[in-house]
């Protein structure tokens, strides 16, 4: 939640429209549907599918959702989502690592590092995503496009990065 706060006030400042648009807070609302997809998904494609419904819906739904600020504003919640999808499923992932060292230990103690390599590479990835996304955000100069550009990329790199270690090894899996 600080790292979104952080990220936010990237985007400041923001039109007097601002003041008539829900918080991304108040917008979650919209994100279920983003939620319920990716749950359903069967696969990497199928979740790939599923990035850009919240926002989509919440743009159509909010008065001023097609507003440079409505946008920013819907793309940050469905970015909300997907980092809280993130976090959801990073801690069983985590054990589920675990559990595997655990078992490569006593024969292969060289090998049991797969939770340890997953948290460095999610440590790793966090600043990356955040760089990136100020990059995108800066491209655009003093233009209204940079809180678009700056929060589209927040919710495509998060999104990427939730799908990929959901279905991390998924040839592998029994």
């Amino acid at each position: 939640m600080i790292r979104t706060l952080t990220l936010f006030l990237l985007f400041a400042p923001l039109s007097a429209t601002a003041e008539l648009q829900p918080t991304v807070a108040e917008l979650m609302r919209y994100m279920d549907v983003t939620a319920t997809c990716f749950d359903g998904a069967e696969d990497s494609a199928e979740a790939g599918a599923c990035v850009g419904q919240g926002a989509t819906v919440c743009m159509e739904t909010e008065t001023h959702g097609y507003t440079t600020v409505g946008m920013m504003f819907c793309t940050l919640a469905e970015y909300e989502a997907w980092d809280r999808l993130l976090n959801r499923d990073y801690g069983p992932m985590m054990d589920g690592m675990r559990r595997l060292d655990a078992e490569d230990a006593e024969f292969f103690p060289e090998f049991a590092n797969r939770a340890d390599a997953l948290r460095d590479a999610q440590r790793a990835w966090i600043p990356l995503r955040d760089a990136q996304c100020a990059l995108e955000y800066a491209m655009w100069g003093g233009g209204s496009m940079r809180q678009i550009a700056g929060a589209s990329c927040l919710l495509d790199l998060t999104a990427k990065r939730t799908i990929y270690l959901r279905f991390l090894g998924e040839g592998m899996r029994e």
